[in-house]
């Protein structure tokens, strides 16, 4: 986790260090999604509908965010930095739809299972409503 947010200390002046941005947007989505993945291996063995609500929310949403953790570090083009600030910060408002969305799954869901997966899209879209937010407070602070 350390690792993580040392990502984000670095100012970006120079283009070699905006080449730096490809590492700090992907690396936290390649630990998260990675890490995902690898615990949703649990849901095999699981026998609650509560968990393996969680966990199949988790390798989904890992799977997707490990993708786009791939395709933003071999990305050929450089980010426009005005433009992925913008970026980030629909992303924000949009992981908070996210997490109304788990709330109200966890609130009306019928069955242990949709509960599960409603804790499990709160979850996910908290960890991205900090990942975006930390990227677009970094990416606002550097364009000043």
């Amino acid at each position: 986790m350390i690792n993580i947010l040392l990502t984000f200390q670095y100012p970006m002046d120079s283009n070699s260090e905006r080449g730096n941005l490809k590492t700090r947007i992907s690396t936290p989505l390649l630990i998260w999604g990675g890490i995902n993945m690898t615990i949703s291996i649990y849901y095999l063995f699981s026998t609650s509908e509560l968990i393996k609500g969680i966990l199949l929310q988790a390798f989904f949403w890992g799977l997707i965010d490990f993708l786009l953790g791939i395709i933003v570090l071999f990305r050929k083009k450089e980010f426009v930095l005005e433009k992925i600030k913008k970026v980030f910060l629909v992303n924000t408002y949009l992981d908070i739809g996210y997490m109304i969305v788990g709330i109200l799954l966890v609130l009306l869901g019928g069955s242990l299972f949709l509960k599960g997966n409603g804790f499990g899209v709160i979850i996910q879209g908290g960890f991205l409503f900090i990942i975006d937010l930390v990227h677009y407070i970094h990416i606002k602070k550097n364009l000043i």
